[in-house]
């Protein structure tokens, strides 16, 4: 008798789900469709169904642990009392703090290693870069455009730096991203070394923590 398996949007979080595990436990890299979808009981082909490669899997899975951390942060800080920029340094400090856990770094490594270009949203990476700044709002479609291919770029090299790096200060590197980016609109270093030093004086009250099954949880420290 041939098994059944489904194939909507419970199939997808499954996989989902158990890539998560599975990245987390064995590495993204040497995790295999085959181990996927034994792990979720799932029809080896219904995973390029819903995640077309598997660096839009890696992806899912990172957009998700970033979409919890900031979701997380902003319940546990209420947002709504900072300004809108220091509420955009606090998410972009947010994922400096997250590559100090290994096995995230690593992982975040090994996606980039399958395809350079797949872990950020062009959108979303655009929206944080605006938020740091209302003098972004101002300049042309196309220099805000390269901005954030730039905004992309260094997030992308720092995964790979940090993680042979690790004794390497993240405020340090934050102030060095945040200064390249907005001497654009004439921000000052000093301006940008104050934003970082500030977010980080919050961030260092958080304690960040990521489970075997990449689920991120912030507590007070």
């Amino acid at each position: 008798m041939s098994t059944t398996y489904q194939t909507g949007n419970a199939t997808k979080s499954k996989i989902l789900t158990q890539s998560k595990l599975l990245f987390h436990q064995k590495g993204y890299a040497a995790t295999t469709y085959t181990d996927i979808s034994t792990s979720a009981n799932v029809n080896r082909a219904l995973i390029p169904y819903h995640f077309q490669s598997k660096p839009i899997l890696g992806k899912a899975v990172f957009q998700e642990i970033l979409t919890q951390t900031h979701m997380k942060l902003d319940t546990i800080l209420d947002m709504s009392q900072f300004s809108a920029d220091f509420a955009g340094m606090l998410h972009l400090m947010s994922f400096y703090y997250l590559l100090q856990d290994n096995i995230f770094a690593t992982f975040c490594t090994q996606v980039l290693a399958d395809d350079h270009t797949i872990l950020f949203n062009f959108e979303t990476e655009q929206a944080e870069l605006l938020s740091l700044s209302k003098k972004l709002s101002s300049i042309s479609s196309e220099e805000l455009h390269i901005l954030t291919l730039m905004h992309i770029g260094i997030k992308e090299q720092m995964i790979q730096y940090l993680m042979f790096h690790p004794e390497m200060n993240v405020n340090a590197i934050a102030k060095m991203h945040l200064a390249l980016l907005l001497s654009y609109i004439g921000q000052s270093r000093k301006k940008c070394d104050e934003l970082i030093d500030a977010a980080c004086e919050v961030l260092d009250m958080l304690s960040f923590q990521i489970d075997d099954s990449f689920t991120v949880s912030i507590s007070f420290s």
